[in-house]
């Protein structure tokens, strides 16, 4: 009979090394009078991924009808794979092709007891790889209670310094890493101690002449702590299957986070530290590049003031606010004389008799348009997508190349957990539209007034966020300077309509 070798060995130093397993499987063929025709070979190969050179070869061959091999050898089942699925799949797969799959080191039992003690060994396969992760993890704590990194790039402003701790492995020094600063510290330095006051971004980078994206400063202000002089560990939450972040936010609480003091050159004071990671947790800056960009202006109405043609008024030297029209200066009006007319506008309307008497009416209008089941077409995709996943799963294991399969999965999958959410916002939605279709001016006086009172004491920082909340577009005539609110009124942002009034003329020429 013939016979195949599976060989691989991990960057795992305590693992098998390949010639190792080689000498081995060459002596159990010979004792069972196999001739070995053929050799697969992974070399510093991880077998949590299905996706090696060597097992992917031995997979083509395993199925291609010119196979001239009908055993395959191995030096324990952790060769094939530390996933169950990935090892259960091939053996499936085997199986059918008649091909038997030998252990060296796993004894000869009956059909039963090896089902058995397959499972057992691949468990705890499974279960040696999630140890091992514990151990590089508990590893890498060691070394930042000792005062190391524990890996990655140095931030801005900081190198990397090799420290000889006088351990040797494999003839060669062992060396680990701290931070030291570069020529570049200083201003690195004077930024953060002028974020730590409060200095908007792009003010910051403009008076010291620096050139950074917003998401890289948001980076370096996350890294508050590190340049206050101490090192940082266990920040961010582990990536999901699907390329998101396990709980759905990217850095754990700071309750979370291990911090080894005084490791290496400060150069801002812990408080002002703490000042800025105060402002980032407080703040949706700190979570997306978008409210970075929107979050230090100065404007209360950029992206919704329009003209009544339609073209954006947006901000001008800080101060005005200007029609961005294409090869025309455009008018120019004071920016506070607009936001403080608006923000009067909106307060004086949740207040008023002809408003709350319009909102209602238009309350049950919407109802009356807006009846039908709106994820209905939703959940059939849901089903449609259930059954692709279900006929994919089946295919996988017949693939030569598994990998491209459920890498389908995973994407299909996660777009059956975005239109799941979208079904669940759709019937929330549609319960909170039902409420409407008996909601009475005096019920809608009541929630206005509470919105009134909520708004009028919302820090100044907050009402560009509450307004957009509130409004849909103001439309501003730079003639007449009178302007009209287009209303947004949440049922998740559905249900629109202008101010009762029309237009106010509340501008001075």
């Amino acid at each position: 009979m013939r016979a195949a070798l599976y060989l691989r060995s991990s960057k795992d130093r305590s693992d098998v090394s390949i010639d190792a397993q080689r000498r081995e499987l060459k002596k159990l063929a010979n004792n069972r009078k196999l001739e070995i025709i053929h050799e697969y070979t992974d070399v510093v190969e991880s077998a949590k991924s299905a996706n090696r050179p060597g097992f992917q070869a031995m997979l083509r061959d395993l199925k291609s009808p010119t196979r001239n091999w009908d055993t395959l050898l191995m030096a324990d089942t952790s060769r094939l794979s530390r996933r169950r699925y990935v090892a259960q799949a091939f053996k499936h797969d085997a199986r059918k092709r008649n091909v038997e799959i030998i252990y060296s080191k796993v004894p000869d039992v009956d059909p039963i007891t090896a089902v058995i003690l397959d499972s057992v060994f691949e468990a705890m396969d499974e279960v040696h790889s999630l140890m091992s992760k514990d151990k590089g993890l508990a590893g890498m704590a060691e070394n930042v209670r000792q005062g190391f990194r524990a890996g990655g790039r140095a931030p801005r402003g900081y190198k990397l310094k090799k420290i000889d701790t006088g351990a040797i492995r494999d003839g060669e020094s062992v060396t680990k890493t701290q931070l030291e600063t570069t020529s570049e510290a200083p201003l690195i330095g004077r930024l953060l101690k002028s974020r730590a006051k409060g200095v908007p971004r792009t003010k910051t980078t403009r008076d010291l002449s620096i050139k950074l994206s917003a998401s890289t400063l948001i980076d370096m202000e996350w890294n508050a702590l590190t340049y206050a002089g101490h090192t940082v560990w266990n920040v961010r939450n582990e990536k999901s299957p699907d390329g998101g972040y396990i709980g759905g936010k990217k850095r754990k609480p700071r309750s979370e986070w291990m911090i080894q003091k005084n490791t290496h050159e400060a150069i801002i004071t812990d408080d002002e530290a703490e000042a800025i990671l105060i402002h980032l947790e407080n703040s949706k800056v700190g979570q997306s590049v978008s409210a970075a960009k929107t979050g230090n202006s100065p404007y209360l109405l950029t992206g919704i003031l329009k003209t009544p043609g339609g073209d954006m008024w947006v901000g001008n030297n800080r101060t005005h606010y200007r029609i961005k029209k294409p090869k025309t200066k455009g008018r120019y009006i004071p920016a506070d004389s607009v936001d403080q007319a608006v923000t009067q506008q909106l307060i004086g309307d949740m207040k008023s008799k002809q408003f709350i008497k319009a909102l209602t009416q238009e309350a049950h209008k919407y109802c009356e348009t807006h009846q039908d089941d709106p994820a209905k077409e939703i959940r059939h995709e849901i089903v449609m997508l259930n059954e692709r996943i279900s006929k994919t799963m089946d295919l996988a294991p017949e693939l030569d190349d598994p990998g491209p399969a459920l890498r389908k999965i995973n994407e299909l999958e996660s777009k059956r957990k975005i239109l799941a959410a979208e079904v669940q916002q759709l019937e929330n939605e549609y319960s909170a539209q039902a409420s409407l279709r008996g909601i009475t001016e005096t019920q809608v006086k009541k929630i206005l007034e509470g919105f009134s009172d909520d708004f009028a004491n919302l820090p100044q920082g907050r009402w560009k966020d509450a307004i957009k909340s509130l409004v849909n577009q103001i439309i501003l005539d730079p003639d007449s300077l009178e302007f009209q609110i287009h209303y947004r009124i949440s049922v998740e942002n559905r249900l629109c309509m202008a101010s009762p009034r029309g237009v106010e003329p509340l501008l001075p020429p």
